[in-house]
């Protein structure tokens, strides 16, 4: 769950430049160390770039994998308890 609320906080705020630490507080994680798993997970997976000091910009490897998110990220607000009962159901 960490990495989509992650991916979708990031796809919200596309200009702005997150750290590991940023993405701790906003998720409430319990230190950067999960939250630098995460940010190294979407650059390996596409969703964006990371910096060589652990930097994260949303950057997707193509449109179609932006339309995607753009997607999921509409569907995770009109179905957000929902979803919420199915992963933690």
């Amino acid at each position: 769950m960490p990495f989509l609320e992650a991916l979708l906080l990031i796809h919200a705020a596309p200009d702005q430049i997150w750290t590991a630490e940023a993405i701790a507080r906003r998720l409430y994680l319990q230190g950067p160390a999960q939250a630098q798993q995460i940010v190294a997970e979407l650059a390996a997976r596409g969703f964006c770039v990371s910096t060589g000091d652990g930097q994260l910009a949303y950057s997707p490897a193509d449109a179609a994998l932006h339309a995607r998110v753009s997607a999921l990220a509409a569907i995770y607000r009109q179905q957000l308890i929902e979803i919420t009962k199915l992963v933690h159901g």
